[in-house]
């Protein structure tokens, strides 16, 4: 990375850029926590202010030894228990510079995402999160609704967690992740309440993460039980009440369909009692910010939606 294009960029003398934290969160993947470890220590090769944060959630396949080991170079967080996406929290609370890059154990970036980030956050103050571009190994684009399906700069719903970077001010200003999610769907409630602080969620193609997704697989268990517990959850706690009341008849119904296809109905039965025994306080929106900040994920949980998408050939999630 050329020093002179981060000064002309941020205007600043050489060695004074931005300082960023890149934080990753590893559960029972040492090869991948290996590969993931390397590529961000060329990142830093090349650009200086940047600090790696590796949380691990209570592995026990050798990730803590080998943790261990590398701590002179990066920070190392062990955790006596797997916290899910609560996890990661430990790792945002020891950030200290400007923005923050999340990655996943099994996901990477290249020197020149890092170059464009600071672009893109130093010419425009209202952005606060940067959804990046996902691919995989064979450069194949990661097509999710949280995401624009048009491959060009704009305003996003959302972002995938394997790959987006944060001001850290921001970030903090929201609690970061909701812990009680655990896995799934905090992706959402980052972005709205990003949005509700005044800032952008965008889209950056240009911004790329590579998420080595091959030979991994979602686990049917955690897919039903977590999408359903925390779509509810969101549903729940946002939407006014005659909309809250049909999206979750839609999102149980759905979910019946998955956990059926998996033979998982004991997950199902489980995550609606975990959600009725911790029903979020209320906070809903008007059906017009509903509309404009959650329009995507109403969409995903709406029967009806479900229905005319199977017609075009969509799957049930």
């Amino acid at each position: 990375m050329p020093e002179n294009f981060l000064n002309e960029v941020c205007g600043k003398e050489t060695g004074n850029y931005p300082p960023i934290d890149i934080v990753f969160l590893n559960y029972n993947r040492l090869s991948e926590t290996k590969y993931t470890l390397k590529a961000l220590l060329e990142c830093k090769a090349h650009y200086k202010n940047i600090q790696i944060i590796a949380v691990d959630n209570a592995s026990t396949d050798g990730t803590r030894e080998y943790l261990k080991g590398v701590s002179e170079e990066i920070q190392v967080i062990l955790l006596d228990e797997n916290q899910g996406i609560g996890g990661y929290n430990i790792g945002f609370e020891r950030c200290k510079g400007e923005y923050i890059i999340v990655l996943d154990d099994d996901s990477h970036v290249l020197p020149s995402t890092i170059e464009r980030l600071v672009r893109v956050f130093e010419r425009d103050s209202t952005i606060g999160l940067i959804a990046f571009k996902v691919i995989d190994n064979e450069g194949r684009r990661f097509k999710t609704w949280h995401i624009p399906s048009d491959d060009r700069f704009q305003d996003s719903f959302a972002f995938v967690g394997c790959g987006f970077a944060v001001k850290r001010d921001v970030f903090r200003s929201i609690g970061y992740y909701p812990a009680e999610f655990f896995l799934y769907h905090n992706e959402i409630e980052v972005s709205l309440k990003t949005k509700m602080k005044g800032y952008r969620v965008v889209y950056d193609p240009e911004c790329v993460a590579v998420h080595r997704t091959e030979g991994v697989s979602r686990n049917p268990e955690r897919r039903v039980y977590f999408t359903l517990k925390n779509s509810l959850f969101l549903i729940w706690k946002y939407y006014p009440l005659w909309m809250a009341i049909y999206l979750s008849a839609s999102r149980i119904l759905i979910s019946m369909a998955l956990a059926l296809y998996h033979f998982r109905l004991g997950d199902f039965y489980r995550a609606i009692k975990d959600f009725l025994n911790n029903l979020p306080e209320r906070s809903p929106l008007t059906f017009e910010r509903c509309r404009e900040l959650l329009g995507p994920f109403t969409r995903h949980n709406s029967i009806i939606h479900r229905i005319t998408g199977l017609f075009r050939g969509e799957g049930v999630k």
